[in-house]
């Protein structure tokens, strides 16, 4: 069964990148971010104080688009998925918890171009994050989704307003998005607000950026240990938005290496226990180093 869903997976990957669209998208991707050990923000006690905590970092997608016949539709699908290697991992013994996150995220989507000067996009994303330790509660599923209307001038820049609703801080919420796309020889500025947003600058082979991501879930857990001082935890929060240069160059025609650095900043690390009490292990700032391989259009 395994064998046939990465077969089936491969084709679809193979067939979308024949019809992608003109724009710019990743078709699918791996990348491994490493975080060296940081204290916590805001500890609340001297044991807390002492602890450093350190998280790696996993994610692999792949996005599957085409025009319809009609040259105006285009529809997309994917799959993203993240692990989070054992962000409580290392607190104190009565307050550890020794579990690795996932997140498991599908999309589906439509662009669809109303006229020469306006277009709509629509996402939605079912996304199951969890442990994935034991049978899964209604509390490890979320509905993201996200619409905006876009305004493309004459000159091809696109600006973009909607709303999202997302996990990406933490938590579920409801925000307003803005998009600006604007490309012009060999500059490019993508921002869709406050999510992300890139600048890049293509000189000859390689490619010089500086982009800020902002990526967290919220993550159901069904952990039980008796040693533990403090109730079961049911969840654990974790967001953060990572900032800094990057270098990209393309290995060949569909394949580029990305290699990033810089400051992860507001790094929001909560757990809640079954009775609701919440403990806050917020992170200090710290860097991040980032590898990443592409397949491109």
């Amino acid at each position: 069964m395994k064998t046939k869903l990465i077969t089936v997976l491969t084709l679809l990957m193979v067939y979308f990148q024949v019809n992608a669209q003109e724009e710019d998208f990743n078709l699918a991707g791996i990348s491994y971010t490493f975080n060296p050990a940081v204290s916590l923000d805001n500890p609340s006690n001297q044991q807390l104080g002492e602890t450093e905590i350190n998280i790696s970092e996993f994610r692999a997608f792949f996005l599957a688009p085409f025009k319809l016949k009609n040259d105006n539709t285009t529809l997309f699908a994917g799959v993203d998925y993240t692990f989070l290697g054992g962000p409580l991992n290392d607190l104190p013994n009565d307050q550890s918890v020794d579990a690795n996150l996932h997140a498991l995220k599908f999309s589906a989507g439509i662009n669809q171009r109303l006229s020469n000067n306006w277009a709509v996009r629509a996402i939605i994303s079912p996304t199951i994050a969890s442990d994935f330790s034991g049978s899964l509660s209604s509390d490890a599923f979320t509905l993201q989704a996200s619409g905006l209307v876009r305004y493309i001038t004459d000159n091809g820049i696109k600006y973009g307003l909607g709303a999202a609703y997302t996990n990406g801080f933490g938590e579920p919420q409801l925000v307003p998005v803005g998009e600006f796309i604007y490309r012009n020889g060999n500059w490019d500025v993508l921002i869709l607000a406050p999510i992300q947003a890139v600048i890049r600058y293509h000189l000859n082979k390689v490619i010089l950026g500086f982009r800020v991501d902002l990526q967290g879930n919220e993550y159901a857990l069904n952990v039980e240990d008796t040693d533990r001082n403090i109730g079961q935890v049911e969840s654990v929060k974790f967001s953060r938005y990572n900032v800094g240069p990057t270098i990209a160059t393309d290995l060949s025609k569909s394949v580029r290496l990305v290699l990033s650095g810089g400051l992860s900043l507001g790094r929001k690390l909560t757990a809640t226990d079954v009775n609701g009490d919440t403990e806050d292990y917020g992170l200090e700032n710290g860097a991040f180093l980032k590898a990443s391989f592409l397949l491109i259009k």
